[in-house]
């Protein structure tokens, strides 16, 4: 059963965006597929990430472990859970435990593909013998767009002398961190005011409504898909921000506003959320909530698709999942 396993150097890289997308681009190619992390809990944010984003594949749960890594026995019960699941199957694995991984891939008759940052290179061609022949690519996740000469001048000639197979580089993307207006409101505990129904679109950029030197609509139109995070007694910032295409209106200080911006909100259906912080206090807690944005949105998937398709030589990984490895 074809089988691709998808591994990184360390937390964080995409591996788990890297799984959905693939596995939801074989399932829009009209391919059985089944899908799932290797190891971990059904409640794991990732492993419902990869259920609820393609819902057409066969789901395949994690297998907890105690202890600080898996069994022989635990890899074995995850082996067996793929092969009842069918089709072809796309399983997230570890981050830099590649003895393991690899002993997963054999286990799975699996090619694997390998997700690193840029700055992590070094650490790929380290990893990359512990997987062989069965290293489908390496995929640079994330690549600094001020950084493509050194991708290329250096990184990429690197991969290649080292006899690695290099599948390409997906680039910095704001919408891939992106986080929606609800979990902005659920990150400040916020009331919702207005339209909370429309509170579940990408924000991808947050501007503060505070000493505006330009005029309201030119400083709140500056950024695409945005939020805006301005105190509830400034109706005037408030009336300017919703005068353009915002995706979220939030209200510091606990102050409701007045009847002209539920007006504005309402005819522009912009959900509004009031919170008890005061706007420095929200911008630093969003600050922090960012940092953690996880693929777990349509959105996101939609554009790493984009992303793959444009940027990756998807026919080097696929002709490796069709033809199993059996060495």
């Amino acid at each position: 059963m074809p089988t691709l396993l998808v591994v990184s150097t360390s937390p964080g890289a995409g591996k788990t965006a890297f799984a959905a997308t693939y596995a939801a681009r074989l399932v829009a190619d009209g391919a059985t597929v089944s899908l799932g992390k290797a190891f971990g809990t059904s409640d794991d944010t990732d492993a419902i990430s990869l259920r609820t984003l393609v819902g057409e594949a066969t789901p395949v749960d994690p297998i907890a472990f105690p202890g600080d890594a898996p069994s022989a026995d635990q890899v074995r019960q995850v082996a067996q859970a793929v092969s009842g699941a069918g089709g072809i199957s796309v399983i997230e694995g570890l981050s830099a435990n590649h003895a393991l991984n690899r002993s997963l891939a054999d286990e799975l008759d699996a090619s694997v593909v390998l997700i690193v940052g840029q700055a992590e290179y070094r650490a790929a061609i380290e990893a990359a013998p512990a997987y062989g022949d069965r290293l489908a690519g390496v995929v640079i996740n994330n690549a600094p767009r001020h950084r493509g000469h050194d991708l290329e001048s250096e990184v990429v000639p690197a991969l290649e002398a080292a006899g690695i197979p290099y599948a390409g580089a997906i680039p910095e993307e704001r919408r891939l961190v992106a986080v929606t207006a609800r979990a902005m409101h659920e990150c400040l505990g916020g009331e919702w005011l207005e339209w909370e129904e429309h509170a579940d679109e990408l924000v991808e950029n947050v501007l503060i409504g505070g000493i505006v030197l330009d005029w309201g609509p030119l400083y709140f139109g500056s950024q695409e898909n945005a939020a805006v995070l301005v105190r509830g007694d400034r109706p005037d910032l408030a009336i300017a921000a919703l005068a353009t295409p915002i995706k979220a209106l939030i209200l510091t200080g606990g102050v409701k506003p007045v009847e002209y911006v539920y007006y504005e909100a309402d005819k522009r259906q912009v959900p509004v959320t009031v919170v008890d912080k005061n706007t420095h206090e929200a911008a630093a807690e969003l600050e922090r909530f960012l940092e953690y944005s996880r693929f777990d949105h349509p959105g996101k998937l939609e554009r790493f698709l984009d992303l793959i398709e444009e940027r990756l030589d998807m026919d080097l990984i696929d002709s490796a999942v069709a033809r199993p490895v059996t060495g």
